[in-house]
């Protein structure tokens, strides 16, 4: 016998109203509340909420009163029933406007607000981009392209590399976006719900990537976004292939190869398509494993081109090894217990490494990590379970998160003065599965109407209350 449906803002089996958007609406304040009254300096302060430093008292205050407000689950409610109608019919008005447009709108406010502030490897890389670097051992395609994109601008027009990198930093926005897109119009959530999509998405902390920002990670992020949402479509439909999630995370691990912590979500998505007891049937071994070489083969095409690009542009190969990655001592990751050379500073579980870790966090994905963190509490007594869409995000979260702990950036012995903040963009590309895991909860935690639709509208206030400060404080724009 199917379950009589929900009523609004209630459980299936009529027990009381979802504590989630209470417990979400907490979470949210937390944050709030750490942009209210911490201190945002680096290298010491919560630097995870340094944006507000371009905000003006009187300005910060209005945001953060009424990112709280809409936090509240009841206030969020009457929003929706006040102006959700609206908000459609709106919607349904510019529904004419090609998407191309708005993505066009969206690079031209970016290039307007672009970064002015340089972290972590910005000026080497314009210096090496000035001296005739065309390819890099650690971002293959992504230096090869800039460096294209520089030569030919400079010819053209006479730009500096700064401006080359500015620009394909912006214009990956653009990759960004589609795929945001691309997710939204895939309906995640339900028919018609677009809105939670571009709005958590695109406001997480990340997305000042695609702000002219001087450094190498924005088309890592916009490739990261494409391999999961090609990856979801497959695990969502078993007529798709896996193919192409393969070949764009190789593609993304060519560019940068920071992405090979992304990997685990390809072998997840290809076990939930082709699992025993997973509809397929008999016979179904030989397209998996079919599936499984025409994937691997995808993968690795990008990095044989990388190698080959390297090799031919004179890099030696030798330049892929663990040490080179490892910084100025050849080390990959933060020491376990003790700090042994002048490129270490913290201690794996140290209280300094512990907070450089929450506040990377808190820098790129304040709202996915409350989401993802609190969502799953109090599940539903529907008897729906996680999807195989959820453990694909898991992967690449925790595959993400823990390149985010784990990695030593010798971020402290580049800039003193700004500490972990320095390195921030290395770490950032964690937002995407972070978020969208956060957003992918929602599908089996809360069924579609009021209250979820009030629980997403103060999360994207949150979003947008903390990103957009960000935005300015890297443009250096003061309000």
């Amino acid at each position: 016998m199917a379950p009589a449906p929900a009523r609004e803002g209630r459980l299936v089996s009529g027990a009381p109203r979802d504590v989630r958007p209470w417990l979400v609406a907490l979470g949210g304040y937390g944050v709030l509340a750490l942009h209210a009254f911490a201190d945002p300096r680096p290298p010491a302060g919560v630097w995870g909420v340094v944006g507000v430093l371009a905000l003006s008292p009187p300005v910060k205050w209005t945001v953060l009163l009424v990112a709280a407000l809409l936090l509240t689950p009841p206030a969020g409610r009457a929003v929706i029933r006040a102006f959700g109608r609206t908000a459609r019919r709106l919607a349904g008005a510019l529904g004419f406007v090609p998407a191309w447009v708005w993505i066009a709108l969206l690079l031209a406010i970016a290039w307007s607000l672009r970064s002015r502030t340089y972290y972590g490897d910005a000026l080497a890389t314009v210096d090496a981009l000035h001296a005739g670097q065309v390819i890099n051992t650690k971002e293959p395609f992504d230096r090869l392209i800039t460096a294209a994109v520089y030569r030919l601008g400079h010819a053209v027009t006479g730009w500096d590399a700064g401006t080359a990198i500015a620009l394909v930093s912006t214009l990956a926005g653009a990759t960004y976006w589609a795929g945001v897109l691309r997710l939204a119009r895939a309906w995640p959530l339900s028919v018609g719900q677009v809105w939670p999509v571009w709005g958590l998405l695109g406001s997480c902390g990340a997305v000042a990537l695609f702000f002219g920002h001087v450094e190498n990670y924005s088309l890592l992020t916009a490739g990261t976004l494409w391999s999961l949402v090609l990856a979801l479509e497959a695990v969502q439909d078993r007529g798709r292939s896996l193919v192409p999630a393969a070949l764009a995370t190789g593609v993304t691990v060519a560019t940068h190869l920071s992405a090979v912590w992304l990997a685990g979500a390809l072998p997840v998505a290809w076990w939930s398509r082709w699992r025993p007891g997973g509809g397929g049937g008999r016979g179904i071994w030989r397209p998996a494993l079919r599936e499984c070489g025409l994937g691997t083969l995808a993968a690795l095409a990008p990095l044989a081109a990388a190698a080959a690009a390297v090799a031919a542009a004179g890099e030696p190969l030798a330049g892929f090894s663990l040490t080179t990655f490892g910084g100025g001592d050849g080390r990959l990751f933060v020491p376990l217990w003790s700090i042994e050379t002048a490129y270490e500073r913290v201690t794996m579980f140290s209280a300094a490494h512990l907070a450089a870790f929450a506040n990377e966090v808190l820098l790129v994905a304040p709202a996915g990590a409350v989401l993802a963190l609190l969502v799953p509490f109090g599940r539903r007594a529907d008897g729906r379970k996680t999807d195989a869409g959820t453990w694909v995000l898991l992967a690449a979260t925790l595959g993400t998160l823990a390149y985010a702990f784990l990695f030593n950036p010798d971020m402290a012995a580049v800039a003193p003065h700004l500490g972990a903040l320095n390195e921030w963009d290395l770490f950032a590309f964690l937002a995407v599965p972070l978020t969208m895991a956060g957003l992918w909860w929602l599908r089996t935690a809360m069924e579609p109407g009021l209250e979820r639709d009030a629980l997403v509208l103060g999360v994207v206030a949150l979003s947008v209350a903390h990103t957009l400060p960000w935005v300015l404080h890297n443009a250096g724009v003061r309000f």
